[in-house]
Order: C-alpha cells, then sequence, then structure tokens
C-alpha cells in the first residue's frame, strides 16, 4: 500500500511539474509572412557559350534544380540551401545529330523511385522533333520518343506522370525552310502509362488554324487539365488529357487582349496554382500578365503591365514600343493564404513578384536582380543578361533564374526561406 501510495504521488509531482514548465514555456506561435520580398542571394556563371534557358525544380526535393544548357547540349544539376548553392558536373548528351539543339526540359515526379528529365531536342533543318527521357540519377538515357512535332519549344509532365504534353512551335520565323502552306504547329502528347521505356508518341495535334498558330510552351494541373500558350496569335488552349485522342472540340482557345495602345500579348510563360483552378499567364510583346480561369477560360480581370512598377532607372529595352520588360517564364507559390505570382523579365535583368491573391487585382510585391554582373546592363537596351527561365520550389521560398545572354544563373528567396 505505502508503495501504490509513494506511485501516485510522485505521478503527481511529475504532473504538476510539466504543467509548470509549459505554462513558463508555452509553445511559441507559427511565424506567418504577409509579403514575399524576394532577394537576390548569389549568382553563378556557367560557361561562355553554355545558354541556360530553362531550370526546373525537382519534384520530391528540397535541394535540387536541374537546368539545360542548349548552347553546349549539356544537364546540369544544382544543388542549394537557402544561402548558396553549387552548380554540379555537367551531364553531357548526345542529341543525335549534328545539326541538333536541345530547347527545353521539365522534371518529372517520382516514377518507380526516380524522376526523369524530358529533354526537347530540335532540328535546325527542318526535320521533325524529338524527346530524351534521361534518368536524373545517372544521366543515362532511359527512352528517345521520335516522330513529335517540329521544333518543340516547352513541356509539362502531367501531375501523375502518365503524360508528357510538348508544344511544338515550328516557327516560321527560326526555320525559314518551313514549307508555305504548313500552318502553325502541334502539340504533341507522349504517353507514358505503360512505364519510361515503352513511352510512346499518343498523338500530335496539329495547331494550325492560323499560319502563324504556333505553340509555345504547357503546364498541367491533377485534374489533367492542360494549359497551351500559342504565341504569335495571342491565344492559349484548354484541353484534358482524358479526352485522348483530341479532336476540334475538346480543345478550347481563348484569346488574350492587347493593351490599350494595341500591342498584342503575345503569351510565353505559364503556371497553374496549386489548387489547379488558376493559370498565370506572361505576356512577352505588350510586358504583361493576367490570370486565366481554367475551367470558364475566362481571364480574371485585365492584363497587368509590369513596366509600371519598375523602379526609376531600371533596366528595361527603351528603344522600343514592344518587349521592353518582356516577361518569360513564371510560377505561382501559395504561402500563409496569399498567392504570389513570380516572373523571369529577360529584358529587365530581374525577376518581380505579385500578390495575386485577388487575380483580378495584382499588387506589387518586390523585384530582385539577375545575373553575376548587372553593370553590364546600363544604356537601356537590350539586356545582356537575359534572365528567361524560372524555377520556384512550392514551399522552401527559393526562386531560381537562367540567364541566358550571361551564361549565368541566379537564386533568390523569399522571406520565409530558411
Amino acid at each position: 500500500m505505502k508503495t501504490l501510495r509513494y506511485l501516485l504521488v510522485l505521478a503527481m509531482v511529475v504532473s504538476l511539474g510539466l504543467t509548470s514548465c509549459e505554462k513558463d514555456n508555452p509553445t511559441e506561435p507559427e511565424e506567418t509572412f504577409d509579403k514575399f520580398s524576394i532577394e537576390t542571394v548569389m549568382s553563378l556563371p556557367t560557361a561562355a557559350d553554355a545558354n541556360p534557358e530553362i531550370i526546373r525544380m525537382v519534384p520530391g526535393s528540397d535541394n535540387t534544380a536541374v537546368f539545360v544548357a542548349s548552347g553546349t547540349n549539356q544537364l546540369f544539376t544544382i544543388t542549394y540551401d537557402a544561402t548558396s548553392f553549387t552548380i554540379n558536373s555537367p551531364v553531357n548528351l548526345a542529341p543525335g545529330s549534328a545539326t541538333a539543339e536541345m530547347t527545353s526540359i521539365d522534371v518529372s515526379p517520382v516514377i518507380g523511385g526516380e524522376n526523369y528529365v524530358a529533354v526537347l531536342v530540335a532540328e535546325v533543318d527542318c526535320s521533325k522533333g524529338w524527346v530524351l527521357l534521361v534518368k536524373l540519377s545517372d544521366g543515362s538515357i532511359a527512352k528517345k520518343v521520335e516522330g513529335i512535332g517540329y521544333n518543340p519549344d516547352g513541356c509539362a509532365f502531367t501531375k501523375d506522370g502518365s503524360y508528357l504534353i510538348v508544344a511544338c512551335e515550328d516557327d516560321r520565323e527560326d526555320r525559314s525552310c518551313k514549307p508555305d502552306d504548313r500552318f502553325g504547329g502541334s502539340v504533341s502528347i507522349i504517353d507514358l502509362t505503360n512505364g519510361i521505356a515503352n513511352a510512346t508518341l499518343a498523338q500530335d495535334y496539329k495547331v494550325d488554324y492560323d499560319v502563324d498558330s504556333e505553340p509555345e510552351h504547357a503546364e498541367t494541373n491533377a485534374n489533367g487539365d492542360v494549359v497551351v500558350s500559342v504565341q504569335e496569335t495571342s491565344d492559349i488552349l484548354i484541353f484534358n488529357v482524358a479526352d485522348l485522342p483530341l479532336e476540334a472540340g475538346d480543345v478550347t482557345k481563348v484569346h488574350i487582349a492587347a493593351d490599350a495602345g494595341g500591342i498584342e500579348a503575345e503569351p510565353d510563360g505559364l503556371f497553374i496554382s496549386p489548387d489547379g483552378t488558376t493559370a498565370l499567364i506572361s505576356n512577352e510583346r505588350n510586358g504583361s500578365f493576367v490570370m486565366l480561369d481554367i475551367a470558364s477560360g475566362s481571364a480574371l480581370g485585365d492584363i497587368y503591365i509590369v513596366e509600371n512598377d519598375l523602379p526609376d532607372g531600371w533596366q528595361r529595352d527603351a528603344r522600343k514600343a514592344t518587349k521592353r520588360t518582356e516577361p518569360e517564364e513564371c510560377a505561382l507559390v501559395e504561402k500563409d493564404g496569399k498567392l504570389y505570382a513570380i516572373l523571369a523579365l529577360q529584358e529587365s535583368q530581374a525577376v518581380i513578384v505579385y500578390d495575386v491573391t485577388d487575380p483580378a487585382n495584382p499588387v506589387f510585391d518586390s523585384i530582385a536582380k539577375a545575373g553575376v554582373d548587372p553593370s553590364l546592363d546600363s544604356e537601356m537596351v537590350k539586356s545582356e543578361i537575359g534572365s528567361e527561365g524560372l524555377g520556384a520550389h512550392p514551399t522552401n521560398g527559393i526562386v531560381f533564374s537562367a540567364n541566358e545572354r550571361e551564361s549565368s544563373v541566379t537564386m533568390y528567396k523569399a522571406q520565409w526561406a530558411q
């Protein structure tokens, strides 16, 4: 009995002690953030002729990104933390032809324990392009898919890894050998449902409603929706992979409005919100962006001109009425109930951020410079930095830009990055 009483008393003492400690050391509330507040962390050069153009975060990783050097036909991985990054040794890829160039990439979700990099390859002699599916862990080519459209320029895996969507530009401006009677471009859809090793071309859907209806980029959401930018005609295509093979009635075409001065939008970069409902569209010609409701295909407000928010004296190409800032790739990041739009500005050596929680009323948040040597731009002409590619981690606050003209990569952080 004495032992029992002793144990009961001891338990009460311990309990009271713990309660007292909890009162003395209450759990601190988790910090919340009401701004992105982007800052440049650092920049690193690549080889002078590398032309790093497209950069992507690796799904499922908190410390790895990948970029393609189209000038040297190489893939590079990046290892990073909140304070710095390193560029690792390249993966040298043989694109398969002396007249071929690697144009763009995307990184798959984990498929069978591996991430795969889709590397688009275009033929400068006007032959059809192909896709290399590269195992990220060792750089080996797991599959080559041939017969896709001409001049593939942008791609996106579906979120479940079942398909790869490829925007094939077939740009008449870049390919003078394109026949006069071949209109527009196409969207090539690669079927991955039987595994990467058995990838096949499911469909090469023609986007030939206009002489210059040339697909530029593609993005997807978890519902299987796909958005594709058609640059020269200022259109966006929307479809769902559940409707394959596509017919004209399965594809919604949305026109992006010109600005108040009549300058056409010419959409380039795309990104879909984490909840899959809205798409961010960056428009390179009139220097704007707009949010789009995917279900209805309706613009959520007017286009927003980013030049109006550049600080006095900030780099832009002041010689021209068009492409003065040239928004290129973009991303959407959600934090503490706010949605942020992040855009790379090719002619303004910068990454700019907006609060688009109310998509019809964007609010400028912050801007940060790109490049190893931003002083290269000093005369308000074409940027020597050329920040074009963009990759943003969905949660940890890290952002990268690929600066094609300077051949460099810049790392940025949000205020919550740790």
